[in-house]
């Protein structure tokens, strides 16, 4: 079976989450082929801009080689057995950010198409209340501004493939499309390297919520502490920022995340996570079931901590007193395997239902009134 991996080749999320995914597909005996233009390729434009006579002259221009483009992806594209966008909500959801979507749909009839996020969209609070009911909630106007040509609901894709269990809200009971595979991150360049050193890691900087309160106490207990840190900031290739994790102990996040790739990475090269309270990592929290609201539980491996410098510099002491980096690891491998070597009995599964043809290319028609 061959399966078409649509990603890019920028410094996100999304070019790891690709390699895994083949990874995980051959290793279910599966052909993937990773196109590292694919979601570029998604976003040409196929339609003249007339919103000025500047724009209409350079966009009419443009337009031909852009549609010639296009139509050369589909010709790579075909003879594959299913199409995988690797893409985050919101984006994967807006006409405006992959008008061509669609129209891939339409050059490849028979193709279903996948999109592997790190969240499945009835899960996320916010957006699913946008995105499936039509309510504005917490969002902003930036937040809002992609959707200005339009918004898909789960009738987009005919199947999802997700990372992490959501926490915002459980599933309601019944049919649900997706297949929680995981993640597959271990390439080899992620494990214990801190050559005897403790030393702290602090997230790039945040522009939202409290975060210079945190981060004020962060770095003033770090002092108080003794303890040598890095504070990331910048632009690191894949292969610097996981030089740096792989020396690291511990972790300070910023704010809270949505998912966040280094909060896995980072234990997987033997760093403690330190973060205030359980809600900051709500997708890291243990268990995998969707449609029951879990307690907020993570593993030992997530260090809680009060934001007063003097009460957080104690904290450190006791974790550098107790700190091995290895077991660090061992206790990621132990609790949550899955975002680090992906299920790949979820892969199979999923693969299977290709083969019967219960995912098919017709099948998002059938999505429309789930979660509305």
């Amino acid at each position: 079976m061959r399966i078409a991996i649509l990603a890019n080749e920028k410094a996100s999320f999304i070019q790891p989450m690709a390699e895994g995914l083949a990874r995980m597909l051959v290793a279910c005996g599966a052909e993937p082929v990773i196109f590292n233009e694919g979601l570029e390729n998604l976003a040409l434009r196929q339609s003249i801009d007339r919103s000025s006579l500047r724009t209409l002259a350079a966009s009419s221009l443009r337009l031909s080689a852009s549609r010639r483009r296009f139509e050369a992806f589909v010709q790579e594209l075909s003879g594959v057995d299913a199409i995988v966008i690797v893409a985050n909500v919101p984006i994967s959801f807006s006409p405006g950010v992959f008008p061509n979507i669609e129209l891939l749909r339409k050059r490849l009839p028979k193709v279903p198409i996948v999109n592997y996020d790190l969240h499945y969209l009835p899960t996320l609070d916010s957006w699913a209340r946008l995105l499936l009911r039509g309510e504005i909630t917490k969002l902003t106007a930036r937040d809002l501004s992609m959707f200005d040509k339009g918004r898909f609901g789960l009738e987009r894709y005919d199947w999802y493939l997700m990372a992490a269990a959501g926490t915002e809200i459980p599933l309601p009971p019944g049919r649900q499309p997706f297949s929680l595979i995981g993640l597959d991150l271990d390439d080899g360049t992620l494990y214990p390297d801190q050559r005897g050193e403790f030393r702290a890691l602090i997230d790039f900087e945040q522009d939202r919520g409290d975060y210079s309160r945190y981060r004020k106490a962060q770095l003033e207990a770090l002092k108080l502490a003794g303890v040598p840190y890095t504070v990331l900031d910048g632009y690191y290739t894949r292969a610097e920022i996981r030089e740096i994790y792989r020396h690291t102990s511990i972790y300070f996040l910023a704010s809270a995340e949505s998912f966040g790739l280094p909060i896995c990475e980072l234990q997987a090269c033997g760093a403690r996570i330190f973060l205030p309270n359980h809600y900051w990592a709500a997708s890291h929290w243990l268990g995998r079931d969707l449609y029951t609201e879990r307690e907020p539980e993570l593993s030992p491996n997530f260090v809680i901590y009060d934001d007063d410098a003097d009460k957080l510099a104690k904290r450190i002491e006791e974790v550098r007193q107790s700190f091995d980096a290895a077991a660090v690891r061992a206790t990621f491998e132990q609790c949550q395997p899955h975002l680090f070597h992906g299920d790949l009995a979820e892969m199979k599964s999923f693969l299977e239902k290709l083969e019967s043809g219960a995912i098919h290319a017709g099948l998002h028609e059938q999505h429309r009134s789930i979660g509305r």
